[in-house]
Formats: structure tokens, C-alpha cells, sequence
């Protein structure tokens, strides 16, 4: 950056502060942060992946582990009565270097374990499971991220079991999860953006269920409804009115998503294509010889 642009940025960011300091209602304050956001990237002295952290950073007092925390439908968890050997399987297969650990339900996790800790036990005959794990954190679904942050840099630990008011594991919390809600999406060596929107060789695009809606509608040039979902799965999930079976399918602006994969419980894969706009038939011109 050359010196007239950092004393532009310089001035940008005393005047958003100083705007800012003046301002009371949550509201009020989120407007004004995407105005002084929107102002900088117009002026050229932030780039559109600032602007987005920048305002991570705003928002990121404000938001509670229930918020960003992988659900429990979706975390990765073993008994454990699993055998050394499944386990080593199961880290390679995922990719995760740290898995929770329960005995009889995922609502009692007894530990978790990380992958590291087990080479202090390479070539041994045997080992129990229990005596790799390390000592869960267990927070509520309403703890701040920014408090949960604290915690984990002080307790020197990457994860977080999120309880719900029962007392039964609602998820997990990871220190990537929270950094990600500050930064944008990170990409480590396990995760691929590929995996979660692929084009096909029909033509068609084949998306992971979690996909967030806003890269969706930024992809396909598309505006979906405002609604209570983030994902492309909760916004078929919420047309339907119910969990959809596979094969099932909706049609909406043009576009037909067909249900690739889900159980139960949730939707994994969704095929989306381009509906055919139907062909006219060219008419002959008034002035052609009959």
C-alpha cells in the first residue's frame, strides 16, 4: 500500500470510529457499520474480503455457540467401545484430528480424543480407548463465542461440546468454527469447495445440502425468498414443509432440485438444473413467397 492510500485508510478508519462511538441501538450500529463497509470498498481502501471481516469482527460479540456450532445430526462422534483400529480409520477417512468420544448416547460424552495422542501408543499390544482421551469442555448453547474463544485459548484446547438445556449434546464448537465466523470460510487441507458444489457433465450442479444459500444465489444469479434457513437444504426442507425423501424434487424460478441423497433426519445432496425454456416456433417472414 503506497502512502496516500494508508493515510486514506488511516482517515476512513477515524471516521468510522468516530461515527460509530456515537451510536446506541443495535440496530442503528449494524447499519452503520455496512454504510462505512460499503464506502471503503467503493473508495478503494478495502477490498471486498476486508469489508467481510471487518464486519465479522462487529458482529462477532453478539454471537452465541448455537449460532455457529456444527449440530448434532452432523458431528462426527464414536462409542467407546470402538476398536483402536476403527478409530485410526475413521481419523483418516474424515480427515478430523480430534473426535468426541461417548459411552451408550452422544448425550454423555466421556472425552475427546486427538489424533496426535495416539503415537505415544504405536506398537503397543493393546490399548483402551479411555486412557487417550483428554477432558471435554462443555459449554450452553447460549455462550458467547467471543467468552468461548477465551476459554479455549486458556484451557489450550481446539473444541467445545455445545449442551442444550436438557442437559444432551446439541453439538460441537470448534476454534476453526469461530474463526471462520470472524474471517470467512477457511480452507484447510481436508476441505474443498468442490465437494460442496460441483458442476456435472449434464449440466447439472451437484451441491452439498449445507451449501449457505447466498453463495448459491451468487452462483446461479438467482434470488431465493427470505426465510428460517441458511442453507439450500433448509430452503427445500422449508418449500416441502418436511424432510424429503430421495428422488423427490421442486421446481422454483426456473430451477429443478432433485434430492440426490438424505435420510431421516436431513437432506446431504441436491441436484439442480436449468429448466428448458420451451422453444418457440419461428414464424415465416410476412414478406416470404408463399
Amino acid at each position: 500500500m503506497d502512502e496516500e492510500s494508508a493515510k486514506g485508510l488511516q482517515r476512513w478508519l477515524k471516521k468510522a470510529f468516530r461515527r460509530l462511538s456515537k451510536l446506541d441501538k443495535p440496530k442503528d450500529l449494524e447499519k452503520e457499520i455496512q454504510q462505512l463497509i460499503d464506502e471503503g470498498e467503493e473508495r478503494g481502501l478495502i477490498s471486498e474480503d476486508e469489508g467481510d471481516m471487518i464486519q465479522g469482527i462487529f458482529s462477532f460479540r453478539d454471537t452465541v455457540a448455537r449460532e455457529i456450532m456444527v449440530p448434532r445430526t452432523d458431528t462426527l462422534a464414536a462409542p467407546l467401545d470402538t476398536p483402536i483400529e476403527s478409530i485410526i480409520r475413521l481419523i483418516v477417512e474424515s480427515g478430523h484430528s480430534r473426535i468426541p468420544i461417548y459411552q451408550d448416547s452422544i448425550d454423555n460424552i466421556v472425552g475427546i480424543l486427538h489424533a496426535k495422542d495416539l503415537l505415544q501408543y504405536w506398537g503397543k499390544d493393546s490399548i483402551e480407548l479411555r486412557e487417550t482421551l483428554r477432558p471435554p469442555y462443555f459449554i450452553p448453547e447460549s455462550k458467547k463465542i467471543s467468552d468461548v474463544l477465551r476459554d479455549l485459548r486458556h484451557r489450550k484446547s481446539h473444541m467445545a461440546i455445545v449442551i442444550d438445556e436438557y442437559g444432551g449434546t446439541a453439538g460441537v464448537l470448534t476454534l476453526e468454527d469461530i474463526i471462520e465466523e470472524i474471517i470467512g470460510d477457511i480452507m484447510d487441507e481436508y476441505d474443498s469447495e468442490e465437494n460442496w458444489l460441483m458442476e456435472q457433465e449434464d449440466g447439472s450442479i451437484l451441491v452439498d445440502a449445507r451449501l449457505d444459500i447466498e453463495e448459491l444465489e451468487d452462483y446461479l444469479d438467482v434470488e431465493f425468498p427470505e426465510g428460517k434457513f441458511e442453507s439450500i437444504g433448509g430452503f427445500v426442507i422449508s418449500r416441502l414443509g418436511r424432510v424429503p425423501g430421495v428422488n423427490e424434487k421442486i421446481q422454483f424460478q426456473g430451477l429443478e432440485m432433485v434430492v440426490e441423497a438424505a435420510d431421516s433426519r436431513k437432506i446431504e445432496r441436491i441436484r439442480i438444473r436449468r429448466l428448458q425454456s420451451p422453444v418457440l416456433e419461428s414464424l415465416p417472414d410476412e414478406g416470404s413467397a408463399s
